[in-house]
């Protein structure tokens, strides 16, 4: 049982019993990091929490199982949440549900696990998947520009979407399976929109809510390709 959330066993334990894995599986990651790296063994540490999942970065592991990190991006402003302060959210697309456990049980995998032991703190995991109906996004992504990204996360799908009232354009909208890790909340929606920083000024000047249902972060991408990932939602892009 990792030390930074709980594992859903429950929600686990269902993927083995479906008939086929489905298609690709986009797990969102929420992620708050330890102010200095911790390991589970004693040994020294001078690096940080995030360093230390940098280190971890398991783009070798996903490859191996046909799977890929398609967004990594820091936190700058956390409009609306609880007293869990996100430093960094990240989407891995999984070629389907049952690659992440092929992943988690190797090995080598587990050894470098290590450092995202030492380093996380805590963190929500979530199951996605595109949402029925949507069509597919404008192929923009805000690695490639100037642009953040404003991520919704929402336990009602009927919570009013606040990219509807600002200046934004839409890359992704997905339906929240149930939570891989984390506590034992459930939320409904994830919604991803760029925003130039100007807009982005205007909502962190509205100031900060408290909710202990939903998440709202601006966050600047280093690595975006949800939008790209949707033009074909049936496999992995790479």
């Amino acid at each position: 049982m990792p030390r930074y959330g709980e594992l859903n066993e429950s929600y686990i334990a269902s993927w083995f019993a479906r008939d086929e894995p489905g298609g690709p599986m986009w797990a969102l990651n929420l992620m708050k990091y330890r102010e200095r790296a911790e390991y589970a063994d004693g040994r020294e540490s001078s690096i940080s929490g995030m360093e230390a999942d940098d280190v971890y970065a398991p783009h070798e592991h996903l490859r191996k199982v046909g799977s890929r990190l398609i967004l990594m991006a820091p936190v700058l402003h956390q409009l609306v949440g609880d007293t869990h302060v996100w430093d960094r959210i990240a989407i891995a697309q999984y070629r389907d549900r049952m690659a992440m456990i092929e992943m988690s049980s190797n090995p080598d995998f587990r050894k470098d696990e290590d450092h995202k032991e030492a380093g996380m703190d805590l963190t929500i995991v979530m199951a996605t998947f595109p949402a029925e109906g949507e069509p597919v996004p404008p192929q923009e992504s805000g690695a490639r520009d100037d642009r953040l990204l404003l991520l919704q996360v929402v336990a009602d799908p009927d919570t009013p979407d606040i990219a509807a009232e600002i200046d934004s354009v839409r890359i992704g909208r997905f339906a929240i399976e149930d939570r891989i890790i984390g506590d034992d909340r459930t939320f409904a929606e994830a919604r991803y929109d760029l925003v130039t920083r100007s807009v982005a000024d205007q909502l962190v000047a509205r100031g900060s809510e408290h909710s202990e249902a939903d998440y709202v972060v601006i966050a600047d991408p280093a690595l975006d390709d949800v939008a790209r990932s949707l033009t074909d939602p049936q496999k992995v892009l790479f």
